[in-house]
């Protein structure tokens, strides 16, 4: 899908960021901006993860069937979602 946009107003926007991707080379996309560094808004706050959970843990491992890393094995055990 192609719109016409100014440039400028996109850039003037701080809500706004232009990336690029490997996947789409020679384009790029708009996006919102990620929000402030040490702000979460409010509707995140519930996914937040306390620090030093998980640390030192690498790998893959099965959770659910599927490949994920242990890291969030590690949460899902932590908040009691998943089965030893």
């Amino acid at each position: 899908m192609k719109f016409d946009i100014n440039l400028a107003s996109v850039m003037a926007n701080p809500r706004l960021t232009i990336t690029s991707s490997p996947f789409a080379p020679g384009k790029g996309i708009i996006k919102r901006a990620s929000f402030p560094k040490g702000q979460v808004p409010a509707h995140l706050v519930r996914f937040l993860i306390s620090a030093g959970t998980g640390r030192g843990i690498t790998g893959t491992g099965i959770y659910k069937g599927k490949p994920v890393p242990k890291t969030a094995i590690n949460v899902a055990m932590t908040r009691g979602r998943a089965r030893v």
